[in-house]
């Protein structure tokens, strides 16, 4: 099976700390939103992207990503192309 997908990852400080308030759990909260007016609805309405997912990723100790994954259409994957 074959499928597209763009993969963005950012830095991001270490969220252990920080377990009471979850900064990086509200972003993805609002980036993975599926509503209208958010981004995976827009890119769907394009017949860009089938899927979005994000979320924050404790690589080590001291180091964490917020990666962001949209699987596209072959259409999605030319225009990214």
């Amino acid at each position: 099976m074959n499928f597209h997908a763009v993969e963005i990852s950012f830095p991001l400080a270490y969220q252990a700390p920080l377990w009471r308030r979850q900064p990086a759990n509200f972003v993805a909260h609002f980036v993975g939103h599926e509503g209208p007016g958010s981004l995976y609805s827009y890119l769907k309405q394009k017949g860009w992207a089938t899927a979005l997912t994000c979320g924050p990723q404790a690589l080590a100790r001291g180091f964490a990503m917020f990666r962001v994954t949209v699987q596209l259409t072959k259409e999605g994957f030319g225009e990214v192309y």
